[in-house]
């Protein structure tokens, strides 16, 4: 089921701006991977990774479905992955 709309918890919108994600970024890497999602283990259901502009990687962490909605995402956070060393 495709994801068509999303919602953010207050920590995941602060912590956009201090990790240089932005939500158009994080929003597209919930929809390229819902299907291929991994389980969560944490405060969110379920884990995806995205790419940013510049090549790196990021994760994020969502909720869906929300409120038995399945086409709606609740982000619960977002955070750059470091590179690996000699990369």
């Amino acid at each position: 089921m495709a994801i068509k709309r999303f919602e953010w918890t207050h920590h995941a919108e602060v912590r956009l701006g201090e990790r240089h994600l932005t939500r158009e970024g994080v929003e597209q890497a919930i929809r390229d991977g819902h299907d291929e999602r991994q389980v969560n283990v944490g405060d969110a259901d379920w884990r995806v990774h995205g790419v940013r502009g510049d090549g790196n990687t990021f994760a994020v962490v969502y909720d869906s479905p929300v409120k038995r909605d399945p086409n709606v995402a609740r982000v619960v956070s977002a955070w750059p992955l470091r590179r690996e060393k000699g990369s």
